[in-house]
């Protein structure tokens, strides 16, 4: 039905059963846009899709029942230029198709990176729940913690806010210490800083994983995000959490003590991961 209501408004087509169809029809012929789904038969949509950003710049839309606001996440930044939920308007996405092409066409290409890096993702707890009893005062006070307390203090860490995700964020560091003085920074004056007059007040998970991710026009994707995703949502209110990994590069190197909270079976990685988390002081 998407195939033939896209050919009517003049685009050219292919259509593939699942992950071994698109292989074989990229190798012959490199598309302009990719509409994939996300539960297919033999491979899911975000390997097929970590697949396909790893070998081709081609943009994506993302076409799924799943509706998980995770999924979402880990699907944009495994690449995706954008997400919509099954049943759609079709008028809908087609506007989105038109979108994503014309955005991509005025984007200068810039050079693709591919490099370590250390991610945080973070979330307002509660956020929808906020929005919905006082909208107005809930995005005066994110407004006012990323101006007055994230932004300053990404700036004296050279850390890189890559990413706007509605309730969170995602933020680049080349260094693995200073991403975690910066959280235990931000989360440690969020606990003692007074919330303003007509402000309401806020709190933070904040997670922080180390991994391969790849740069392109300013954005980040790769596993690394996709893990500090996972690894933040691990995170207790106000505090933080970090994976293993990132734990072995900084023990001995900052003041902040962690808790190992065991081995735990993260959605989409393999292999259980030992999660280590610290907390502030009570204020």
């Amino acid at each position: 039905m998407i195939g033939d209501y896209l050919m009517l408004h003049g685009f050219r087509v292919s259509l593939c059963d699942g992950g071994a169809g698109l292989r074989e029809l990229m190798a012959r012929d490199a598309p302009d846009l990719v509409i994939l789904d996300l539960n297919m038969p033999g491979e899911d949509g975000l390997s097929i899709i970590r697949w396909m950003k790893q070998t081709d710049s081609v943009p994506v839309i993302m076409l799924t029942a799943t509706a998980s606001a995770i999924d979402r996440v880990v699907g944009l930044e495994l690449g995706a230029d954008d997400y919509l939920t099954k049943p759609c308007e079709l008028r809908e996405l087609l506007a989105r198709v038109r979108s994503v092409l014309r955005r991509l066409r005025w984007v200068r290409s810039g050079q693709t990176e591919r490099r370590l890096a250390a991610i945080v993702s973070f979330d307002i707890v509660g956020f929808s729940r906020l929005v919905q009893e006082d909208e107005p005062r809930t995005l005066a006070s994110v407004d006012a913690v990323l101006g007055q307390v994230i932004a300053p203090k990404l700036s004296r860490r050279n850390g890189t806010l890559f990413k706007m995700l509605g309730d969170g964020a995602l933020i680049d560091f080349m260094s693995v210490v200073d991403a975690i003085e910066w959280a235990v920074d931000f989360q440690s004056e969020m606990v003692t800083r007074p919330v303003p007059p007509g402000r309401i007040p806020l709190e933070f998970r904040v997670g922080i994983a180390v991994g391969d991710i790849v740069v392109n026009n300013n954005d980040r994707f790769g596993e690394g995000v996709a893990l500090a995703v996972r690894v933040q949502e691990m995170c207790a209110p106000g505090g933080l959490t970090v994976s293993d990994y990132a734990h072995q590069l900084v023990r001995g190197k900052i003041d902040a003590n962690f808790a190992d909270t065991g081995l735990h079976q993260l959605k989409n990685i393999v292999e259980p991961m030992r999660i280590w988390a610290w907390a502030p002081p009570a204020a």
